[in-house]
């Protein structure tokens, strides 16, 4: 019987949406959270309490008993929570932006976590839990995840926290549960893919519901105000490009179900304007109409706003801070 990685001390939970408190194991568990108290007996596998939304504020307590043994959380703020997620321009980190080290900033009321990878030398896991801005460890913050956070910090947003879950080099397939993805209409041959999808370097994670099952499903239920979604530079073959947005509904689908929320609010980030390749285009084109026919999901252009020339483009705050005003203007936030 343990928690979720998720719960330690230092956590944000997202204000105004079901605070839910889950783990695995079989057994009892008692929750007490803001004079409210839950009880649920597991019979294995994941078990989930659910407490009524609350407001921003903090910090508080929870207290989470199970079969016999009790954990207790300290230093839980209610603010905003945004999940970054997506390959290596969502990885890209700060010690790689054109932010100059003496604008960092340490704020108590700012924190990240980073779900667990298959890839080893990331400076973050869960292990160290919600980890607090400071100057001497942002180079290692998402770029921007840590950029946007502070865009809402300086709008006023009482507590952010920036879960990052990203893999660079990722297809979309791995990110959506296979059970839904093989077998139907959208599934690409093997060899009709992008080359990422082949590559043995990449074997680990590139396979269907891989990174799903490995990454997010650690996080499932947590609640979440927005989604960032910063990822396609690995599907755009011809034959991936031309359903790329169908590919991403069906994903975001997948999510919001698994998440336990219809309405979760979506931002895809449109790739940069690095090649003209026929794929390339394709997939920029596809995340440009998604936002016409997916509910919910806005797109977030990047082409005029960074680096033309770089697959990976080191000037990220103008993005994050068009993230940021997207979110505000379509009042997600």
């Amino acid at each position: 019987m343990k928690l979720g990685e998720i719960f330690c001390d230092g956590m944000i939970l997202q204000a105004n949406k079901p605070i839910r408190i889950f783990g695995d194991g079989e057994g009892n568990v008692t929750a007490c959270f803001l004079g409210a108290e839950k009880q649920i007996e597991s019979s294995g596998g994941r078990w989930v309490i659910e407490f009524e939304p609350q407001p921003y504020g903090g910090p508080y307590e929870l207290k989470v008993s199970m079969n016999g043994d009790t954990v207790i959380i300290r230093d839980i703020m209610v603010g905003e929570v945004i999940l970054f997620a997506g390959q290596s321009n969502m990885q890209f980190r700060m010690n790689e932006e054109i932010t100059p080290l003496d604008e960092y900033v340490d704020d108590d009321n700012m924190r990240i976590f980073v779900s667990e990878r298959l890839e080893e030398g990331e400076p973050f896991s869960p292990v160290d839990g919600w980890v607090k801005c400071r100057r001497e460890t942002v180079d290692n913050w998402s770029a921007i995840g840590y950029l946007t956070g502070l865009e809402m910090r300086h709008a006023g947003t009482p507590s952010v926290g920036v879960v990052v879950c990203s893999q660079g080099a990722s297809i979309i397939q791995s990110w959506i549960d296979e059970k839904i993805y093989v077998g139907s209409e959208l599934e690409v041959p093997l060899e009709r893919m992008h080359v990422d999808a082949r590559c043995k370097q990449y074997s680990a994670f590139n396979k269907n519901g891989k990174l799903y099952h490995f990454m997010l499903e650690r996080l499932m239920p947590y609640s979440f105000g927005n989604v960032v979604w910063y990822q396609g530079e690995s599907n755009t073959s011809r034959d991936e490009g031309r359903i790329y947005t169908k590919l991403l509904e069906m994903m975001i689908n997948c999510w919001r179900s698994a998440f336990k929320d219809e309405t979760l609010p979506f931002y895809v980030v449109q790739i940069a304007d690095f090649t003209d390749r026929e794929g390339w285009k394709l997939v920029q084109q596809a995340q440009l109409d998604a936002e016409k026919v997916i509910d919910g999901v806005h797109t977030v252009i990047s082409a005029d706003v960074c680096e033309k020339e770089m697959i990976h483009p080191v000037t990220k705050g103008l993005l994050s801070k068009r993230i940021f005003e997207s979110m505000k203007s379509n009042a997600t936030i």
